[in-house]
């Protein structure tokens, strides 16, 4: 659980979407709209651009998260 509360004011994710699976990260973030905004953009980018295959990308970030013991 956040020490910042989620914000339920916000539409939900598509199921389905890039972000689904970081859909309370952005309920915080959706205090600040415009920072919520930017990573949006920035891990659009990264994860959906490129010469490196996505899935390949999404099984980095769920190592990371293991290694760091972070629930994904």
């Amino acid at each position: 659980m956040s020490r910042i509360p989620p914000l339920d004011t916000i539409q939900p994710l598509a199921q389905g979407s890039a972000f689904s699976t970081m859909e309370t990260l952005f309920r915080v973030m959706a205090h600040r709209p415009a920072i919520m905004e930017q990573t949006m953009q920035l891990l659009e980018t990264a994860m959906r651009e490129g010469t490196v295959d996505p899935k390949l990308k999404e099984l980095l970030a769920i190592r990371v998260s293991q290694v760091n013991h972070c629930f994904y």
